[in-house]
């Protein structure tokens, strides 16, 4: 179990690593940038999105099943997803005092544009988060044994809380993977914008 949660954890850093590397390795042009902006943007703007949003707010924390597992993996699971919510408020406030307008196209340049450590600390935020799915997910295998040998009294608490805790990391894992891409493109095109 341990070894699974230390190479999910290793597999998912290394991910968030190497897309930052690609971000400054590569160097793109301004026009790359941009077209790759506009691809995350649509994924910001897809149906997809919009109803992992709107289940997010649907979502609501259960109450403590009694089964110590369980609860802490949705214990977990509540933090990870109150900490999406907040990035995903942070995420397009970001992409609108880099590019100059917001993902929608509204044009706003009274803004003071972020620093690169600002950016720096917000992916860092995210590749967090995102380790934090890993590990949670790495535990749904215990909790559902957990669950099946629960007293007739926990395991409805205890399902309940466990299809909550699968939902709501099945919800975050996409949603942070998309905003981790769009603040390494908004570092990049801060990056490329003070080399000129």
């Amino acid at each position: 179990m341990f070894k699974k949660m230390m190479f999910s954890t290793a597999i998912c850093l290394g991910l968030v690593f190497s897309m930052q590397q690609n971000c400054f390795a590569q160097e793109k042009t301004k026009d790359e940038l941009k077209a790759e902006r506009e691809v995350l943007k649509s994924e910001m703007k897809s149906k997809e999105a919009v109803e992992r949003k709107a289940k997010f707010e649907k979502l609501e924390a259960p109450k403590a099943s009694g089964v110590a597992s369980v609860d802490q993996l949705a214990t977990s699971s509540t933090s990870i997803l109150t900490s999406t919510k907040d990035i995903n408020t942070q995420v397009p406030e970001m992409y609108k005092r880099t590019i100059g307008e917001t993902v929608d196209g509204v044009t706003d340049v009274t803004v003071k544009k972020p620093t690169a450590a600002e950016l720096a600390t917000l992916a860092l935020t995210i590749a967090t988060q995102i380790k934090a799915v890993a590990d949670a997910s790495a535990s749904v295998a215990t909790a559902s044994a957990d669950v099946k040998n629960a007293s007739p009294m926990q395991a409805p608490k205890a399902t309940k809380a466990l299809n909550y805790s699968k939902e709501a990391l099945a919800l975050a894992g996409p949603e942070l993977q998309l905003n981790l891409k769009v603040i390494n493109n908004l570092i990049a095109t801060l990056k490329s914008a003070n080399n000129n």
